[in-house]
């Protein structure tokens, strides 16, 4: 139970770095996030790799004038050197176009995600997509907010 306990606190510590590069926007912050080997099946069940990800994530990044999520853990099973969680995870995004038009989207996603551990830092290796529903949020008309 106190290796649970220890192992929850490394990988809040892990998911606080993929927010801030959510946040940020900064993709090699985010790619630093998940294994090199990375296996992700999406909700329709394609699988894509850590390449296609970030691609993929890197034109959301561009597209966005604001981004923040948060998550919330399900569950947390360690076998060995591999951690297996559940948990959700709620994404809010902004688009602008010509500064004064700000569209708002939400995003929740429900996923399995395994992490090892590589050269003592824990990194997502495999991830499974088990719902994720998207809408809008709001429109705005007004200046950016710095």
């Amino acid at each position: 139970m106190e290796q649970n306990v220890s192992i929850s606190a490394e990988l809040d510590e892990r998911h606080s770095a993929a927010n801030a590069a959510f946040v940020t926007r900064n993709i090699l912050a985010y790619q630093d996030i998940f294994s090199p080997s990375l296996v992700y099946q999406q909700a329709d069940g394609t699988v894509i790799d850590r390449g296609q990800l970030m691609r993929d994530v890197a034109r959301q990044f561009r597209n966005l004038s604001q981004a923040r999520s948060s998550y919330f853990r399900e569950s947390l099973v360690a076998v060995g050197d591999r951690v297996s969680e559940t948990h959700v995870q709620t994404a809010e995004t902004q688009a602008t176009a010509f500064g004064i038009l700000h569209r708002r989207w939400r995003i929740d996603r429900q996923g399995d995600y395994t992490w090892s551990k590589s050269s003592g830092v824990w990194l997502i290796e495999r991830v499974k997509v088990l719902s994720e529903t998207g809408f809008p949020a709001g429109w705005r008309i007004g200046w950016r907010i710095r």
